[in-house]
């Protein structure tokens, strides 16, 4: 388990044609609207079948068991625990901490953070804009992050979770603690990492 941080991961979302990004947002103001996953020809409907089909490939977007669009990174269409509020009013899950922490570079603009730590279920609160965090409660917030080396994302995004201090991290992770694909960093080294992963 890795506790420094040297984080070293390809952006995969700044790296995608401007058409795919356009369609990319189309389907997340789709789902962050309605609150409910996308069904498969609606999808088809909003961006086309060639590229959807692009998203999916490049794992941009995920399907559910129903086959549809439920995984948009960092959007859930699933209450997931992780709730972020932009500063223009839009309020919706996210399928991970680390994905939270990912939404004001995703979005360009500030946003707050409402979860809880994963140990002890007290309330985690976090106010940050595209630069940095500007308010976070507690003050000791530590983050987990799994690297899904040749994994699809979303297989684990249940492992990426707040704590409420270092000590609680390492209580719920102990027995990752021989994987070096496994991080867990202060907030301030977590955000940085989402930042490298979600500017688009």
């Amino acid at each position: 388990m890795n506790t420094s941080f040297h984080f070293s991961k390809a952006n995969k979302f700044k790296e995608i044609s401007d058409d795919l990004k356009t369609a990319r947002f189309a389907l997340i103001d789709y789902v962050i609207e309605t609150k409910q996953a996308i069904p498969f020809e609606k999808a088809v409907e909003l961006v086309g079948q060639e590229v959807l089909n692009q998203l999916l490939e490049k794992n941009i977007v995920n399907l559910n068991q129903n086959n549809e669009v439920f995984y948009l990174y960092p959007v859930s269409a699933a209450p997931t625990g992780h709730s972020v509020k932009l500063e223009d009013g839009r309020q919706f899950n996210t399928m991970c901490a680390f994905d939270s922490l990912g939404c004001a570079n995703t979005f360009h603009m500030a946003c707050e953070i409402f979860s809880s730590c994963k140990d002890t279920d007290e309330k985690i609160y976090i106010k940050l804009s595209e630069e940095g965090i500007e308010t976070a409660l507690p003050e000791t917030i530590f983050v987990s992050y799994l690297d899904v080396v040749g994994k699809g994302s979303c297989d684990c995004c249940g492992i990426m979770n707040f704590f409420q201090h270092k000590e609680n991290a390492r209580k719920v992770l102990k027995q990752y603690e021989a994987d070096e694909n496994m991080y867990f960093w202060p907030l301030d080294d977590a955000f940085t990492a989402a930042k490298m992963v979600f500017d688009n």
